[in-house]
């Protein structure tokens, strides 16, 4: 039996429940697979946000010597 006949031979109040039932789930899909984007999208953002903002706290001549100091 394929899904199409199984939900025909229900009353209808029963799929009526059948069909908020997918909905539910289609909502749910699409919100989480939707979520999951933005966060991966949110996270890129302030990564690269957060390199600018330390980028001359990172990149300074003083850091420089401490490098060398490190080398030998």
């Amino acid at each position: 039996m394929n899904l199409q006949r199984a939900v025909n031979s229900l009353p209808p109040e029963a799929q009526i429940e059948v069909f908020d039932f997918v909905e539910f789930l289609r909502q749910k899909y699409v919100t989480s697979k939707n979520k999951a984007k933005h966060v991966r999208e949110d996270a890129e953002y302030w990564t690269a946000l957060s390199q600018v903002s330390v980028q001359s706290v990172w990149d300074n001549e003083e850091d420089d010597i401490y490098n060398e100091l490190l080398k030998r």
